[in-house]
């Protein structure tokens, strides 16, 4: 009887160890650093003129498209390197989310003003984005960088909790059955 239940112990725990498995941290998601005092300056060009966004521009950008709630639900004015859904992760160049707004700011075909980045913004928040499975606003109102693969959502959707949740049942109600299974008497 005492080996029997020894015997169920270690599948019990390998079956365990396997579906916490996702649960685990990522190893590939890199150290991520505080923006610098003043964001750097990038340029862009419509048909007939180059316009410069500085530094106050973006500052303009990131409070009146990232940290409107009305156009992204996440809380991003909480998130000390915000300025990351735009720029790579050294804050020197643009991520591709970075690159595709400037685009669409470019086609938009004016200066960096609120109201032309927030149509920019709507341009683009459909298009598929670097995270696996989410467009560009998707990603955004689930806390994700859209320019990086890396980036996790932080606002998991709730069919994902749902599933854990029937994963951990299941392998409750299974530890129970193996358990009245190989403790019958013969």
């Amino acid at each position: 009887m005492i080996i029997k239940k020894k015997a169920i112990v270690f599948p019990i725990i390998a079956v365990l160890f396997l579906v916490m498995i996702p649960f685990g941290s990522n190893a590939s998601t890199p150290n991520i650093s505080p923006p610098p005092a003043s964001l750097p300056v990038q340029l862009y060009y419509t048909n007939t003129t180059h316009y410069t966004i500085n530094a106050y521009d973006w500052n303009q950008i990131i409070s009146t498209v990232l940290d409107n709630t009305s156009i992204v639900s996440y809380a991003w004015a909480n998130n000390l390197t915000q300025a990351l859904v735009f720029f790579d992760i050294t804050y020197t160049g643009m991520n591709p989310f970075g690159l595709e707004f400037i685009v669409a700011l470019s086609k938009e075909g004016g200066s960096p003003t609120a109201q032309n980045a927030t149509i920019a913004f709507k341009s683009i928040e459909n298009m598929p984005s670097k995270v696996s499975g989410y467009t560009n606003i998707q990603a955004l109102n689930a806390g994700a960088y859209p320019g990086f693969s890396w980036s996790k959502p932080v606002n998991k959707p709730g069919i994902l909790e749902e599933e854990y949740y029937i994963v951990l049942i299941a392998i409750v109600a299974s530890v129970f059955v193996m358990y009245f299974v190989f403790n019958r008497r013969s």
